[in-house]
């Protein structure tokens, strides 16, 4: 089966598979009808002797949705040539006034989804891209660590009443924390604000580390390599937004469009026309939202450097108030950024500013 690709009427029987650290409830039914549901064990290889011996002459599909439990029953399945997908769980439809929900309840969902064919596979990632996703988010989980700890610092020197210095706390350098460090305060103040330098001073050296790791494993792979040399010739675009685009998206041969790309980011805008009506309000939000957030600061950076991008920054803010019109504005530039990563990386070159 192609990734991102899905053909109901391919299949015979469609298996609705809500998955549980302990067990699979499955839902099974033909395209019509219902045949059966099931509860066993959470053991991939007992879900793939159960479907051959109960279907041997059938074509079988099995769908679950995306969660903790990762990728292993999809590998597991596509490796033994039984077709498997993965279906996101923003796409599964919950009605407004649902109040019962239970495993056997969301496998009968997911078995209608196959049967009907009205969804959109998640694109598995393969190979280096899957390894890459996941030093992105061991990246992404130390780059959080940090974030809180200084947080609960700044929180402590609110909370007990401790003098703060606005110019160095803003870029948290070595100077800034050496004077974190030798402030005089209550001896109770004093063990907590040490113990949340600790906490920030390894979350520090654990960035350090995986972004190092980033680097030597990007160099090690040459398709990779190419797609992160090519994603840094546009302007805005560092390491970390390049390596988390690449970790997020996978494969880039397997993007369908461009829009597909930007809906992923959660940067394309709500629309609810109806007739001669267009409406249009903010961004949908949907997607990840560590990638969403790079590409807006990296639409900052790039204002700098594009004279195109700098001029369509300013024509988009002055059509708002001032309020918010150069948020308006940064999100449309990264929009456009979107584009820009779509071309270098569907035709495989490096960006040329004009």
């Amino acid at each position: 089966m192609t990734p991102s690709l899905y053909d109901a009427e391919s299949y015979d029987i469609y298996i609705g598979n809500d998955v549980d650290k302990r067990s699979y409830a499955l839902n099974i039914r033909e395209r019509y009808h219902q045949l059966m549901t099931k509860t066993i064990p959470a053991n991939p290889e007992q879900l793939y002797n159960f479907t051959r011996s109960r279907f041997p002459d059938r074509r079988v599909v099995i769908g679950y949705e995306t969660g903790p439990t990762g990728f292993g029953l999809y590998d597991y399945l596509m490796g033994r040539d039984m077709p498997c997908v993965m279906i996101s769980p923003a796409s599964v439809p919950k009605p407004a006034n649902q109040r019962v929900k239970t495993n056997r309840i969301d496998a009968r969902k997911l078995a209608s989804m196959l049967a009907e064919g009205n969804f959109s596979p998640v694109r598995v990632p393969e190979g280096p891209y899957r390894e890459l996703r996941h030093l992105v988010q061991t990246r992404e989980n130390y780059a959080r660590s940090q974030r809180t700890a200084k947080q609960r610092i700044k929180s402590l020197f609110l909370y007990a009443g401790l003098p703060a210095c606005r110019d160095l706390e803003r870029h948290w350098s070595n100077r800034y924390l050496h004077h974190v460090k030798t402030l005089e305060c209550t001896p109770a103040v004093r063990f907590r604000l040490d113990r949340l330098l600790e906490d920030l001073d390894y979350a520090r050296s654990q960035l350090l580390r995986v972004t190092r790791q980033l680097r030597l494993f990007c160099r090690s792979d040459k398709e990779v390599s190419l797609h992160l040399c090519n994603l840094k010739t546009i302007p805005g675009i560092g390491l970390v937004t390049a390596v988390t685009l690449l970790g997020r998206i996978g494969d880039p041969r397997h993007l369908k469009g461009v829009r597909e790309l930007s809906a992923f980011c959660g940067i394309v805008p709500r629309e609810n026309s109806s007739g001669d009506k267009v409406r249009r309000g903010s961004i949908t939000g949907i997607g990840n939202g560590v990638l969403r957030a790079l590409l807006v600061e990296a639409a900052w950076r790039a204002i700098r450097h594009d004279k195109e991008l700098e001029r369509f920054f300013h024509r988009i803010a002055s059509r708002h108030p001032a309020s918010y019109g150069r948020q308006k504005a940064v999100v449309a530039v990264a929009h456009k950024l979107t584009l820009r990563v779509y071309k270098v990386l569907v035709e495989c070159r490096p960006y040329i500013i004009r």
